[in-house]
């Protein structure tokens, strides 16, 4: 799937796809889960394995067999495993209240289990503001179980209650046969969880974890249930997952919710498609319009700099002659008073400004080694398209690499429209950028390319012989920019504070060109 850097925009991670298992089991050793894993930290970067052969015996053997392709099921796994960094691992508990919730993530089994049941839900709820993966997850959800959560509940004295909470979260099914008291105290609380913040989250834990413990007192408590949890597993976010055939779908949802579930499955299945390939790509026009303006906001300075320093650099006046008689009144004027003085005729020269006409071209590295800077290449671009977004004559296009390579803004593309944001994940590939440049269509007259890494690219000496060779044939002028603290590779240092004076050194070195 393309795009799967927007789920976790502020961290760095790279997936990496095992055809044959045993190179996984190899990779990553079978204590770090069967289907897939994730592994670092939010300093050196996540790496997220899957194991595709165990994927697509899974797929064949799931109830989304004919519901979704191999592809999108594999997916569906990727997805909900970046959705635990987007929005917890992302959270950087602090503080005082942070260190309880983390503590006792890995004391209290109950808390655990309530916790990590709402957490599922929690993303899946905010992943609906994103169909294609929120349609996955969904569907992923509804089909798996977590293996750990499973064998952690069974050794419960509240398994009764906690199996209500997965299964109200998961299928919204209430039994009738169900601890009403239990229903009445749970629901909104759950709703209000899943449906707000990740701080609420935690609150209904606490609550519900309160109000579960109360039971203890009446319950059949076996002597070593604690015991028994406790070597079940421990807390954490990766986990194995259990996938639920149709058969063992029916057994789990009674009789009178089976059909309802099916229709409402094949109606998410239908809306991400059957087949691979569909649901490729990300529509996120809102953030990202908010995000250019909260950015032309910031920089509206350093902007209005960089347009004066362009529309200077990009005008041109042109020598217009003109002789006694033409159609213009003011040397009309002049040619009457030479006759009168008996000068002989000549020629008059005036200026005319000439139409702009440039490409502006821009190649960020979006790779996983970029994660330091990701926010400012983001704001870099946004500034030069905010700077020349009023001239007619100029036509922008913005290119990302990283393993492939994506048109994240082509040249007949408005700038405010454009899917603009901090984005890093992946490898570190310029030959697809430099392959996808080479489709373009050039117009303008001056042509500039101004290229946006760490200048760390696995293909950089092939991409780089390829990109100049290009940039020659096209007449393009190319500037290599770097945000790191070393200038290497030709990558000239700078900053986003002085972004607007580097552009507009260069420029101005470069001269006005037609």
């Amino acid at each position: 799937m393309e795009n799967f850097a927007v789920l976790c925009p502020e961290l760095a991670f790279k997936i990496e796809y095992y055809a044959d298992a045993a190179a996984y089991q190899d990779s990553v050793g079978t204590e770090c889960g069967q289907l897939c894993c994730c592994t670092g930290s939010r300093e050196d970067g996540y790496v997220l394995a899957v194991n595709c052969e165990w994927l697509l015996e899974a797929w064949q053997h799931s109830a989304l067999h004919g519901l979704l392709s191999s592809e999108s099921f594999t997916d569906a796994f990727v997805i909900s495993e970046l959705s635990v960094l987007r929005y917890e691992n992302t959270a950087l508990f602090t503080g005082a209240e942070g260190y309880r919730h983390l503590e006792r993530l890995k004391k209290d089994i109950l808390y655990r289990c309530i916790y990590r049941s709402l957490f599922r839900t929690f993303c899946e709820y905010k992943l609906a503001r994103e169909p294609e993966f929120g349609k996955l997850l969904t569907l992923l959800n509804m089909t798996t179980q977590d293996v750990e959560l499973e064998q952690l509940v069974k050794y419960l004295p509240q398994r009764g209650q906690l199996e209500a909470l997965q299964v109200f979260l998961k299928y919204g099914i209430i039994e009738p046969q169900g601890d009403s008291s239990f229903y009445d105290f749970m629901v909104p609380l759950a709703l209000t969880a899943v449906r707000t913040e990740l701080q609420n989250l935690i609150v209904v834990t606490d609550l519900l974890t309160e109000w579960l413990q109360g039971l203890r007192m009446t319950s059949e408590i076996t002597p070593v249930w604690e015991q028994k949890a406790a070597a079940a597993g421990t807390a954490g976010s990766m986990s194995v997952l259990k996938v639920f055939s149709e058969e063992e779908l029916y057994e789990i949802v009674r009789k009178e919710h089976i059909r309802e579930l099916k229709a409402k499955m094949q109606n998410a299945a239908s809306q991400t498609g059957k087949l691979a390939g569909v649901g490729r790509m990300v529509s996120r026009s809102g953030d990202t319009s908010q995000f250019f303006l909260d950015i032309v906001r910031k920089y509206r300075r350093e902007i209005g700099e960089l347009e004066y320093i362009f529309k200077q650099s990009f005008t041109s006046m042109k020598i217009i002659g003109a002789y006694d008689g033409d159609v213009n009144l003011k040397k009309q004027q002049e040619a009457y008073l030479a006759s009168k003085t008996a000068e002989e005729s000549r020629v008059y020269q005036y200026y005319l400004r000439r139409k702009v006409s440039v490409d502006i071209m821009i190649i960020r590295d979006v790779s996983g080694s970029t994660y330091r800077f990701e926010r400012e290449y983001a704001e870099a671009l946004i500034e030069i398209l905010a700077a020349v977004n009023n001239f007619d004559g100029i036509r922008t296009l913005i290119i990302d690499f990283e393993g492939g390579a994506k048109v994240r803004k082509s040249f007949i593309d408005k700038a405010e429209q454009t899917s603009i944001v901090p984005l890093s994940g992946g490898g570190t590939n310029l030959l697809p950028a430099v392959r996808l440049l080479q489709e373009q269509v050039l117009k303008g007259k001056r042509r500039l390319l101004f290229l946006l890494s760490d200048g760390e690219i696995n293909d950089r000496e092939q991409a780089e012989r390829e990109l100049n060779d290009y940039c020659r044939r096209n007449q393009i002028e190319m500037v290599k920019i770097t945000f790191d603290e070393e200038d290497k590779y030709g990558y000239e240092h700078t900053t986003i504070i002085n972004l607007h004076r580097f552009l507009a050194r260069r420029i101005i070195e470069k001269g006005a060109t037609y």
